[in-house]
């Protein structure tokens, strides 16, 4: 598996190499396209890892939760967290930092239930553009 380390994105001041990469929806392709140098091939590698890891790290929070296993909550909304920000999903960031904090407090189940909805629809719409980006990196 590849896991990314959480970084502090700073999509304007990034240049791309490579084909062009459009900021739409919750994803911006911009941080990726920079830190793999515009190569295509390294680029659809990271999309492939991140759409099939994306629904396991979903599936093991959703169990976290069922089991009201808040380090297990916090575990997974972090190593979540550090994925999300090479797609540039910084819409989901503040849901998960969130949820590391409540499973850090172990406290507030409902809340945490909440957010999960929150991440889970966000993600949906996440893997659905980069099913569509990938096409660009055939």
């Amino acid at each position: 598996m590849i896991y990314f380390k959480p970084v502090n994105l700073n999509f304007n001041a990034m240049k791309t190499n490579g084909p062009e990469i459009h900021a739409k929806g919750v994803c911006d392709f911009k941080y990726l396209s920079e830190t793999m140098g515009g190569r295509k091939k390294s680029i659809r590698e990271v999309m492939d890892a991140f759409v099939e890891q994306v629904p396991l790290h979903l599936k093991s929070i959703n169990e976290a939760i069922i089991k009201e296993d808040y380090p297990g909550i916090k575990s997974f909304a972090h190593l979540l967290r550090s994925s999300v920000s090479i797609m540039g999903i910084s819409s989901v960031v503040p849901v998960l930092q969130e949820m590391e904090n409540l499973g850090t407090k172990a406290t507030d189940i409902e809340k945490i239930k909440k957010l999960y909805q929150k991440l889970n629809t966000i993600c949906k719409e996440a893997l659905e553009e980069i099913e569509k980006e990938k096409l660009n990196y055939a």
